[in-house]
């Protein structure tokens, strides 16, 4: 057995799937976080016809920067990216998706630290993930393949 939770973001997806698809099929919109997130969700993509929207977050001195997603009023909607470790991205894109009236918002990740849950839970409606640490480390540490 490998010490790493993962081969690579594909095989993360796969799992993911193999574990949640049937929360992510009741979804009406997969948002993507990129560039982190996309091998996740092309790993599911043949699985699913729910749309897909690219959230391409960017990162600069001052902290995070999330794009607006508009037109998401009334929809459900599952947030994939590759990991959570502090939380600060994840809390940001799932308050802007409140913000435009989502009906509900769930973080789907490979790697969600335990201490970092009742944060995400202000924000989220449900947090998935497959690997869930006690405490944060680096997303990286948990792939065999960066």
């Amino acid at each position: 057995m490998t010490k790493f939770d993962f081969l690579d973001r594909a095989d993360a997806g796969r799992q993911m799937f193999e574990k949640f698809g049937s929360e992510i099929l009741n979804s009406d919109l997969l948002v993507v976080v990129q560039p982190a997130a996309s091998e996740i969700a092309f790993a599911f993509a043949s699985e699913t016809t729910i749309p897909m929207r690219d959230l391409a977050i960017s990162r600069t001195l001052a902290g995070v920067v999330i794009p607006r997603i508009t037109q998401v009023s009334d929809l459900r909607i599952t947030v994939v990216d590759d990991g959570v470790e502090t939380g600060t991205t994840a809390m940001a894109i799932g308050a802007m998706l409140k913000t435009e009236g989502a009906t509900s918002a769930t973080l789907m990740v490979p790697i969600c630290p335990q201490s970092v849950l009742p944060q995400l839970l202000q924000v989220y409606d449900a947090v998935d993930c497959v690997v869930s640490p006690l405490m944060p480390q680096s997303i990286y540490s948990h792939y065999e393949v960066n």
